[in-house]
């Protein structure tokens, strides 16, 4: 079983910096147990994808099949990489990747328009279970994987059982 597609939007981060974080919504059937919704998305052809290229959506045709997920061949992601996590521990890490870089003096903040726009997807992160994939091995990146994530792939799903959505929300760079 996958779980149907609902839709996706992406926040930009601080311009020049080919950094974001993605926003992609599945609907579920909130009885279900959250391995047996993990096993179901990891299936959807939503959420095989590189994040590298656009996303289906926004050229109005449905997801498919990529055998993909962001650096790793989809075969390397399963229901016990994921951990449980908290709404706290997942915006510290956003933020702490989106402001804490090599490349930025100590005092640097992303813009407030992407401060803004950060804040309604952790919004999000209150809404219900928080799980964390611990990325796959080097050995499990695809072809082209390395051209997505060099600052960091964090990946966050929130099971929001009240309005029946799955949530992933991926904080990476291309």
């Amino acid at each position: 079983m996958t779980l149907p597609f609902v839709g996706d939007e992406i926040v930009h981060l601080d311009s020049g910096t080919f950094m974001w974080v993605q926003l992609t919504r599945f609907l579920i059937e909130p009885d279900q147990d959250d391995r047996s919704l993990l096993e179901s998305l990891i299936e959807s052809p939503g959420y095989q994808h590189d994040y590298a290229s656009p996303f289906p959506s926004r050229g109005g045709s449905e997801p498919s099949d990529w055998g993909i997920h962001g650096r790793w061949r989809i075969g390397a992601i399963h229901p016990d990489l994921f951990e449980p996590s908290t709404a706290e521990a997942a915006k510290a890490e956003i933020n702490a990747w989106a402001k804490d870089q090599e490349w930025t003096d100590p005092e640097y903040s992303q813009p407030p328009d992407v401060i803004q726009r950060l804040e309604s997807i952790f919004t999000l992160l209150g809404s219900g279970p928080v799980l964390k994939l611990r990325n796959p091995s080097r050995e499990a990146e695809h072809d082209y994987g390395f051209v997505t994530g060099n600052l960091g792939f964090h990946e966050f799903i929130v099971i929001d059982r009240v309005l029946r959505i799955l949530h992933v929300i991926v904080a990476s760079d291309d």
